[in-house]
């Protein structure tokens, strides 16, 4: 069931972790993907070669930095000017120097998108509240279903409170692969309403579909990470589809 344009919002390329540009392609064209968003891996402040794949590749991936804790916002300066139009930040966190909330700040200032990652306790807490008080045109978008993992009462408590977060329109949300939050092996046998809470919540035009590539090579493989939810919304119209496995990503991170 191909939309228009189907864009992965979240997969990792790397040189020093995970793998080289060469090994996505490769699965984007087995399961038909047009697009992807390569997101920084946790402790690399380098972003080089997210520059060179989205030269090597036009037209093909969008990039979102990460920057060293300490950082005075140059490097998000340096970066942006390169063609890097989002920013990877924990949801709760503060920069390690004078100005706290420079990397928000700085975001803001540029136009950068900002994904954001966290547990449900770090989007519920009363930094996020900050920024999203201080910065209401910062579009923020929320990684992984803001971390929850399993379906159990308490979970789904948490993810009820998260979802409330939806009345602050600056904020979109990923849908990650299902093998996220549902037991293995695939097929999966039990299901955790979490997608549906989350489409009654944001609405179809504030999510949108990211693999988590290649970390999702051991859950249930990329290919079955993209078919699997666009199965379970079939029933949605076509539209609506193509805004959450396409559209929503076009017109957030800056496609052309």
């Amino acid at each position: 069931m191909k939309t228009e344009m189907i864009i992965d919002t979240h997969c990792h390329a790397g040189l020093h972790k995970y793998e080289p540009i060469e090994s996505l392609l490769y699965h984007m064209e087995e399961a038909k993907v047009d697009k992807a968003v390569l997101i920084q891996h946790g402790g690399e402040f380098d972003n080089s070669y997210h520059v060179e794949c989205m030269n090597k590749f036009p037209n093909y991936f969008a990039s979102a930095m990460l920057v060293s804790p300490d950082d005075q916002g140059d490097s998000i300066h340096k970066w942006a000017e390169q063609g890097i139009v989002g920013i990877r930040l924990g949801a709760s966190s503060r920069a390690l120097n004078s100005n706290p909330l420079v990397h928000w700040s700085t975001a803001n200032q540029l136009g950068l998108v900002v994904s954001a990652l966290g547990s449900p306790q770090a989007f519920l807490s009363q930094e996020f509240a900050e920024v999203l008080q201080r910065y209401p045109n910062l579009h923020i978008i929320i990684e992984h279903l803001a971390g929850v993992d399993n379906g159990s009462p308490e979970t789904l408590k948490l993810l009820e409170k998260v979802l409330e977060l939806s009345e602050h329109e600056q904020l979109s949300i990923k849908l990650p692969g299902f093998g996220e939050f549902c037991d293995l092996p695939y097929p999966f046998q039990e299901i955790p309403k979490f997608a549906e809470m989350t489409l009654g919540a944001f609405g179809p035009r504030r999510m949108m579909w990211g693999s988590d590539y290649p970390p999702v090579t051991t859950r249930e493989g990329y290919k079955h990470s993209l078919e699997f939810p666009m199965k379970y919304f079939s029933k949605l119209s076509e539209d609506e589809r193509s805004w959450i496995f396409g559209k929503s990503a076009f017109e957030s991170w800056h496609f052309t």
